[in-house]
């Protein structure tokens, strides 16, 4: 299992453990509570239970959770196994261990959670078949997207990694394309009028930019909103706000050469993430108190 509003590469972290384990001769659960929105994960969903049965419950499973740094994240499906022996596989560092250390493997500097399942492949001598190596590969490239969000300590390994995921067949081209062709029109546009609206603060160092009730569809805009603002001139961060029932949720994207870190930032309103992109939600926040509070959080780093 791994988080609730699973991306990319917690499913298929899931995914290729469940590859690497059945190659062992284990018998294998996939969990997850959903949803299943984002275009990369959304062919999957029926090979992950929402529900945990009481057959599974009486069999005393190991539980191996994957690309979560908090217990509040793994949803209901953890909260119906909650006191089994518990590994956790991850590339976060924040929020409170609700694991033993020992049985568990959390590498903050790992570009993806992904990277982390293949060293344990490589670890259990399991071979890396095209199955499992396109799973790692994908997990890799979403939460980087697309090797943007790399660093230089992380790009040598990352490299050779996806060199190896390659010789197993994959045509990274397709790959390409069937991660994020096929969107609708409407979509597009609903992300063009996001970045339209947005709003420069700073001299440009910050934008901010809305994604409003009205603008909710069955597509994420926020990837494309990020892309496009990340390359406005003299940026530093962008964030992006969106209203829910009662709380605000904000998405932080920076510039590697900003020297803001949004993993630290987000992690201290209670989210959390890495360096370069990460997120929080506010609750009690109202959406037209947004931009003071960010003003407030991101002015002592701007």
């Amino acid at each position: 299992m791994a988080h609730v509003n699973p991306d990319g590469d917690a499913i298929y972290s899931c995914l290729a453990m469940k590859g690497i384990l059945s190659a062992l001769g284990k018998d294998v659960y996939l969990l997850n509570d959903g949803p299943f929105k984002r275009r990369e994960i959304a062919g999957v969903k029926d090979l992950f239970l929402q529900q945990v049965p009481e057959s599974l419950k009486e069999k005393n499973p190991l539980l191996i959770i994957l690309d979560c740094s908090t217990e509040d994240r793994p949803g209901n499906v953890y909260q119906s196994l909650k006191g089994n022996e518990t590994i956790v596989i991850d590339h976060h560092s924040s929020g409170t261990p609700f694991y033993r250390k020992e049985l568990s493997y959390i590498v903050p500097r790992s570009p993806s959670t992904t990277l982390l399942v293949d060293e344990i492949r490589i670890a259990l001598s399991v071979k890396l078949t095209k199955e499992i190596a396109e799973c790692l590969m994908i997990g890799f490239l979403t939460d980087t997207g697309f090797f943007h969000f790399i660093n230089q300590d992380q790009a040598k390994d990352s490299f050779y990694k996806i060199a190896s995921f390659a010789e197993t067949g994959i045509n990274p081209y397709e790959l390409y394309d069937r991660l994020h062709d096929g969107k609708k029109l409407e979509d597009i546009k609903i992300a063009a009028r996001i970045i339209a609206e947005s709003k420069s603060l700073f001299g440009g160092k910050l934008i901010l930019a809305y994604e409003k009730k009205e603008y909710e569809t069955e597509e994420r805009p926020g990837d494309a909103v990020y892309r496009s603002l990340l390359e406005a001139e003299n940026v530093k961060a962008v964030v992006l706000v969106k209203e829910k029932d009662g709380a605000i949720e904000f998405g932080f994207r920076a510039k590697q050469n900003s020297n803001v870190d949004v993993g630290s930032l987000a992690a201290s309103i209670g989210g959390g993430g890495h360096a370069l992109a990460s997120g929080a939600t506010v609750k009690g926040l109202k959406i037209e108190d947004a931009e003071e509070f960010i003003i407030r959080l991101l002015m002592p780093l701007i």
